[in-house]
């Protein structure tokens, strides 16, 4: 009973701390809205740079591995097995010489009759699709190796400058997060401290009497868990209004150049939904407890 009401007592105080400067926190939930906006926006066009890599990688995952000619079927077969033991290979086509020489002159279209009379230079070859691209270098390496293997083709500038591009928007992405993150922290940590200052010898009182630190410090955290809350609310509803905007009024034009390469609104309301909430009110917790720390040594 005791605890339900030191509970509500806590509960109380934070919501009478909030109500008691309505202006500092009014403005300090608008700062802390902003900020973790800006937090998801960021995050929103993090992860759909990612989805754009990681599906444009795709498009470029594939080895073209041409064979040795004179080949027979047991020693094309043969190979086609040593290609599938190697760890990553998602899938496997074989195509012939004179299927990929045909392929060509449809590609020339009205101009194929050029290539009539021209020796097929081309080879029997394998396309290997790799389920990870980040090692499609390692792999090329493993298949150059088999017997009967004369050639390995990839777009190996493509792919680095795409794995390159990716990891560097990762970093940038995440430093900017960071920042955020911390500049959310003392927003709402200069809020609760305003607050502690105003109320330092009332908290000093409390302490000589024999009241706990955690008695002390549960009111401040939870008015800083009310204003990271409300923050996350509000920054939720920005952050899910400006992407739906965007994807109905502005993907439409590039929907057939970027197709399915952006985020569906259903995932990235999940995503944000968890990082916004998670973030506030942890930001929250935190800037409470850092600016109560220093009034609760007597």
């Amino acid at each position: 009973m005791k605890v339900i009401s030191k509970v509500f007592y806590s509960i109380k105080q934070g919501f009478k701390g909030i109500f008691s400067n309505k202006t500092m926190s009014i403005i300090s939930i608008v700062s802390v809205t902003s900020v973790l906006a800006i937090l998801g926006i960021v995050l929103s066009i993090v992860l759909n740079i990612n989805s754009f890599m990681m599906q444009a990688q795709d498009e470029v995952n594939e080895i073209r591995v041409s064979l040795e000619s004179g080949l027979n079927k047991d020693e094309i077969v043969i190979i086609e097995n040593k290609l599938k033991s190697i760890a990553g290979v998602e899938k496997i086509k074989y195509q012939t010489k004179d299927e990929a020489f045909r392929s060509m002159k449809e590609n020339f279209g009205d101009d194929e009759d050029l290539l009539d009379g021209v020796k097929n230079p081309l080879d029997n070859y394998y396309i290997v699709t790799i389920k990870d691209s980040s090692t499609i270098k390692t792999m090329a390496n493993k298949m150059e190796k088999i017997e009967g293997v004369i050639e390995i083709q990839y777009y190996q500038d493509i792919m680095e400058n795409f794995l390159k591009a990716s990891n560097t928007v990762k970093q940038f992405g995440g430093v900017i997060i960071g920042i955020l993150l911390i500049v959310c922290l003392v927003l709402i940590s200069n809020t609760i401290k305003a607050r502690v200052h105003s109320k330092r010898d009332e908290i000093q009182v409390i302490k000589y009497i024999g009241g706990s630190n955690r008695f002390v410090i549960a009111p401040f955290i939870v008015e800083g868990c009310i204003i990271g809350l409300l923050g996350s609310i509000m920054s939720v509803a920005i952050c899910t209004g400006t992407y739906k905007y965007v994807i109905d009024n502005i993907s439409g034009v590039f929907n057939s150049i970027i197709g399915n390469m952006i985020v569906p609104l259903s995932n990235i309301s999940i995503l944000l939904v968890i990082v916004l909430f998670t973030t506030g009110i942890v930001v929250g917790i935190l800037g409470s407890g850092l600016s109560v720390k220093k009034y609760l040594k007597v």
